[in-house]
């Protein structure tokens, strides 16, 4: 099986307690399990995803609001197509939430 992945991940603190993060993760594609018209070859091709946050910290670090956005782009790739047990696999799609985090003192 033939199939490199890699990601990278950045992560930007600027004042106000403000943070910014992206990652961008790459595959080159693994086995193709069914070879066609569609996707002719031995593997599938590869596939770049990109996720981003921004986020604010309150209290002395207490409490966190983030927004998150993963697959940005919104790109569907077809990630595994072998004959298992397991079916067909795509990548998921765009997914956006806010996320809110608090420490308690235990």
């Amino acid at each position: 099986m033939k199939s490199t992945h890699s990601a990278f991940r950045f992560r930007f603190a600027v004042p106000w307690q403000v943070f910014a993060s992206t990652n961008v993760y790459y595959g080159s594609g693994f086995t193709n399990g069914l070879p066609d018209a569609q996707y002719p070859g031995n593997y599938l091709p590869g596939h770049t995803t990109f996720d981003v946050s921004l986020g604010k910290s309150f209290g002395g670090e207490k409490y966190r609001v983030s927004l998150n956005a993963l697959n940005v782009t919104n790109r569907r790739v077809l990630l595994d197509n072998s004959l298992t047990f397991g079916g067909f696999h795509f990548n998921d799609p765009r997914q956006i939430y806010i996320e809110f985090r608090w420490k308690s003192r235990y």
